[in-house]
């Protein structure tokens, strides 16, 4: 044996031998390390481009193919066909190409992509260059990230064919310009592709990951959680290492856990149509962003300056400051209704910390109860005479602050209140804020409910009779979150006698987990500093319009207010050379006020007042026509009713009347 092996051909054949033992092993070895690679290469879907300039052009179709073309050399992704493209699209009976982010995220979903490539052709041209023709292309490339709908990358470039003689058709031009716009599309996707990480551990708020800075990580990077094709959450880096980040979620409805992927998220490039003078696309850049430090520093120290000036204000439970209520004066209001317009300023400590969910406006008159409700983003509201009475849902008695998470926006219900015109009222106004849990203390208190987890026993049965079937008592299920209780199933003999019940399950135990949902809150009132009293507009009855005029006059007209709420109203008397009283064309004639409680409606005087010549105004002397009002407020409101054209505050009839001064000199106002 010792021979045979040492002679060339038992050298050859312990090699083979070798060989023979090695080859599964590294076959083997080989398939699986390929079909690794093959299962981890992402897949990606591209769909035909809309064309901006001219639809119903081969250049959409031919874009998405150069594209593809461009993504396969890489050799990073797995491409749907295009025919199980066009066939996903006929199922879900979209249009081609796809429009609205909702048909191409379905679409992605339904080719079971993880991204979907998206573009629109935006221009495109035919010019002459040294006597040859040139095409010029510029284009739009989106890649969608299909689990969340959200963009995760994009280029906008231009393309140049080569110089071709003069009778080149433009439709080969434009070709050739779209495959070197993908072709640079694709490399600057390549280069430009936002870093992907994964969950390594979670923690209450947020979680590590295992890229950093080297992988392109930045502090305060938008990024989302995905698992599988479904998005979990959405998040925003915190502290970033060279090779880790810590991030915080900021959205999130069914939590994080190790192994979930994380993906930056993408700003869409803008590009305009047209070319420049180097034949370049019209790309809009954005604007650098140097280093913020020194800007943050200086904003800090205001911040903190501004803090202990207003005494702590960020500690207040006010979210609406400078609350001011003032009687409408607005023609289109209508002469017989009046009306409040309240208006306010958001705190800023809320603006920034909270998302403002919706106001609640409470009224004097009325103490627990909010009169009506507006949109978080709004800044005033109008309580007004002829206003509708409906029903709106607010949160009662809800808590600035505090750990414990309600989970409603609203708790109560009330119906919307109309002013009574004359009786003066003073306004509030409180926020009704939402934030998410997980901003809260250990989670705004809420953490899993009881599960149910053991079954029933088995029924007995007694028999008697001829023929007897027994029947087990069934198993109580599993519920996540609830309390499980099921009851054995009755066993029953059929014959003479006999039916025996099976016993009941037990309870099962209590379950833990994390659910991310909006918390509501209510911040405090804060109230106007004086009352508003809605008016109606005061009448004018005489002089008649138009009326000529020489001599002093008596003008009068209607009082308003309410004989229920006496209050004393003053009463001014304006004129102007213009119809909306504009500054500079206006004067005061006579002022009064009526203390005493009259009946709305009530004929009261201006007597004596010069129309003409040099005793009125300077200001008129020169005008040919004459318009005249009556305004009126209560004279404990504060600051008054809203402000008219010339900055005086009252409910000024409407429309004006006027008359012609009969002495009036030559020449126009």
């Amino acid at each position: 044996m010792r021979r045979f092996i040492a002679s060339l051909p038992g050298k050859v054949f312990s090699q083979l031998v070798i060989l023979a033992l090695l080859l599964p092993t590294l076959t083997f070895a080989l398939i699986t390390r390929a079909s690794a690679q093959v299962a981890t290469l992402p897949v990606w879907a591209v769909v035909e481009f809309a064309n901006r300039k001219s639809a119903g052009t081969p250049f959409g179709k031919n874009a998405a193919a150069a594209v593809i073309t461009e993504l396969a050399k890489t050799g990073r992704y797995e491409l749907v066909p295009q025919e199980n493209i066009q066939r996903a699209i006929e199922a879900i009976g979209v249009e081609t190409p796809p429009k609205g982010q909702t048909n191409l995220l379905r679409l992605g979903q339904e080719v079971r992509a993880n991204t979907l490539v998206q573009g629109e052709i935006v221009d495109y041209t035919v010019k002459t260059v040294n006597g040859n023709k040139q095409g010029l292309v510029s284009m739009l490339v989106v890649l969608y990230d299909v689990a969340s709908g959200l963009p995760v990358n994009g280029v906008a470039v231009g393309g140049q064919s080569t110089e071709r003689a003069s009778n080149t058709a433009d439709d080969v031009l434009i070709t050739d310009a779209i495959v070197q716009a993908a072709n640079k599309a694709v490399r600057e996707l390549q280069m430009k592709t936002l870093p992907q990480a994964t969950v390594q551990n979670t923690t209450t708020y947020g979680a590590f990951i295992n890229q950093g800075d080297r992988s392109g990580f930045k502090p305060n990077m938008p990024v989302i959680v995905t698992r599988g094709r479904q998005q979990v959450a959405t998040a925003r880096v915190t502290e970033v290492e060279p090779d880790s980040a810590q991030i915080r979620i900021e959205r999130g409805n069914q939590g994080i856990q190790p192994g979930d992927k994380v993906r930056a998220i993408f700003d869409i490039p803008t590009i305009g149509t047209g070319f420049n003078n180097q034949n370049e696309a019209n790309i809009k850049k954005s604007r650098p962003k140097g280093n913020p430090s020194g800007l943050l520093t200086v904003l800090i120290v205001l911040g903190i300056v501004a803090l202990l000036l207003s005494s702590g204000n960020s500690g207040s439970q006010n979210a609406a400051e400078n609350v001011v209520n003032e009687a409408i004066n607005d023609p289109s209001l209508g002469n017989n209704a009046s009306g409040v317009k309240i208006r306010w300023s958001g705190n800023g400590f809320y603006n920034g910390q909270q998302q403002q969910f919706r106001w609640l406006i409470y009224r004097s008159d009325i103490a627990d109860t909010p009169v009506m409700s507006v949109a978080g983003s709004s800044r005033d509201a109008r309580n007004t005479s002829n206003q509708t009475a409906t029903s709106f849902a607010y949160l009662q008695n809800g808590v600035a602050g505090g750990v414990d998470c309600f989970p409603n926006e609203s708790n109560a219900s009330a119906i919307t209140q109309p002013v009574t015109t004359g009786r003066p009222y003073t306004y509030s106004v409180s926020l009704v804020y939402r934030v998410l849990n997980l901003d809260l203390p250990d989670g705004g208190n809420s953490g899993g409910q009881t599960g149910g987890a053991t079954g029933g026993n088995t029924g007995t049965t007694s028999t008697a009779g001829t023929t007897t079937t027994t029947t087990a008592g069934t198993t109580g299920t599993t519920a996540t979150g609830t309390t499980a209780t099921t009851t054995g199933t009755t066993a029953t003999t059929t014959g003479t006698t006999a039916t025996t019940t099976g016993t009941t399950a037990t309870t099962g135990t209590t379950g833990t987990g994390q659910t991310y949902q909006y918390c509501y809150f209510v911040s405090s009132r804060q109230s106007a500093s004086g009352p508003a009293t809605p008016l109606q507009k005061p009448g004018l009855t005489a002089p008649a319009v138009n009326a000529e005029l020489s001599s002093d006059q008596t003008f009068t007209f209607t009082t308003v207010g309410n004989i229920e709420f006496p209050s004393a109203i003053e009463y001014v008397l304006e004129f102007s050379s213009t119809i909306d009283f504009r500054p500079g064309t206006w004067a005061q004639v006579g002022k009064q006020t009526i203390s005493q409680a009259v009946t709305p409606n009530t004929p009261r005087t201006f007597p004596s007042i010069p129309v003409s010549g040099t005793r009125i105004p300077s200001i008129l002397q020169k005008a040919t026509l004459i318009y005249w009002r009556v305004g009126a407020k209560n004279i404990i409101d504060r600051p008054g009713p809203e402000q008219s054209a010339n900055g005086q505050r009252y409910v000024y009839s409407y429309p004006p009347s006027s008359y012609r001064p009969a002495t009036a000199p030559p020449g126009g106002p």
